[in-house]
Formats: structure tokens, C-alpha cells, sequence
């Protein structure tokens, strides 16, 4: 999936990981609470007591993401922290951090990194805004590229049927169903039909 949203993404993902020393979460398509993609990249310890503390209802940086678009740095974030998440955060090294939003259509993607050191510089703060914009145009792409035809074949293989099945459904011949298929991977920018069926399930295409 990654590399559909952000070309050269290994590339990309070691900058963030530069600026944001204490780790990310990068998310597309968010639309009532739940991304269609999500990379998670902040300490595991600090992420298994997000979850168990349910800290999400609360965050004044989740409410922030939903509730507006540009960039903030957490220190300005302007929503209460009445349980103390932000605090809790620190103390594994998610001290200084920002969050930038992007909006297009109904969904949201976002990116929110953190450092234990220093606030982010003006620079990172317009390059990692810059960057989001173009990645969640270049998401909301990628979803729309493929045809309902193409669809309808994904469909199809991923509950499991042949080929040779899947055609006579679609009333067409093994090799159309395939050349649906190749072209769906080209889109997907993958190598074979499995891969296409698990992209576009990342993907809530199927």
C-alpha cells in the first residue's frame, strides 16, 4: 500500500523517522474514528497502554486530527488533556510533537510525530505538511484507479473461487478474467493476483 501513496517510500518513511526520533503514526482515509490505512511507528510500550487505557477517548490530539486540518504542534494543541495522556506520553519519549491534517472529500489523513528533544523547526513543520497533502492525494487515487470490473474479479478471488469459477460468474472467459486481473495489479503496483486481493483488502476496496 505504501508504495501507491508515497513513491520512493523507504526513502520517505527513514525522514520521518529522522525528524520524528520517537517514532509516528501516519494514517488514510480517516472517516469516523477509523482509517482505511494506518503505520503505527511509536514504541510498542507506549501503544499497548494507548490501547488498554482506551486513551484515544480523551487525547486532545485524536480530537484535535478530527476536528480540524493544517499543522499544530502538541504543545499548542488548545484541547483540554484532562487524563493526563500527553503527560503519560512523555515518559516514553513522545515529549515534543506536531500533527498535520489534510482533508479530501468526507476523509481525513493525517500524520502526527513526536521527539523526546525539541519542538520541530518551522522548515520540518512546512516540509511534513507538504508531504501529507501530496500522499493523501496520491491515496485517494490509488482507491478510485480501479474499475468496478476490476472489482468484481478481486471480489471473486478473494472469497476464494478459481479462475475458471469466478468467469462463469462474470460470464466471461478465463482470459478476461485475468486481463482484469493484470490490470488491477498494475494498478495496485503489485506482482500477482494474491497480492491484489490482500492490497485491496488494506485498502477496503473488497
Amino acid at each position: 500500500m505504501l508504495e501507491i501513496a508515497i513513491p520512493n517510500h523507504e526513502a520517505e518513511l527513514s525522514q520521518l523517522e529522522t525528524i520524528g526520533t520517537s517514532g509516528f503514526f501516519l494514517g488514510f482515509g480517516l472517516r469516523f474514528g477509523q482509517p482505511d490505512f494506518f503505520l503505527n511507528r511509536y514504541p510498542k510500550a507506549w501503544t499497548d497502554i494507548y490501547e488498554e487505557e482506551n486513551y484515544f477517548f480523551g487525547d486532545p490530539v485524536a480530537v484535535w486530527t478530527i476536528a480540524r486540518e493544517g499543522s499544530m504542534r502538541w504543545s499548542q494543541c488548545g484541547f483540554p488533556d484532562l487524563r493526563g495522556i500527553l503527560k503519560h506520553a512523555a515518559d516514553f519519549g513522545l515529549v515534543y510533537g506536531a500533527t498535520f491534517v489534510t482533508k479530501i472529500g468526507s476523509k481525513r489523513s493525517f500524520l502526527s510525530i513526536a521527539r523526546h528533544d525539541r519542538e520541530l523547526t518551522d522548515d520540518e513543520m512546512n516540509l511534513l505538511m507538504v508531504k501529507i497533502e501530496s500522499w493523501a492525494h496520491l491515496f485517494t487515487r490509488a482507491r478510485v484507479a480501479l474499475s468496478d470490473t476490476e472489482l468484481e474479479a478481486l471480489k471473486l478471488m478473494h472469497s476464494g473461487l478459481r479462475q475458471s469459477e469466478a468467469a462463469d460468474i462474470l460470464q466471461i472467459s478465463v482470459s478476461g478474467l485475468k486481463a482484469r486481473l493484470d490490470s488491477a495489479q498494475k494498478k495496485l503496483g503489485v506482482r500477482n493476483t494474491t497480492s491484489a486481493v490482500s492490497q485491496a483488502v488494506r485498502m477496503n476496496l473488497i
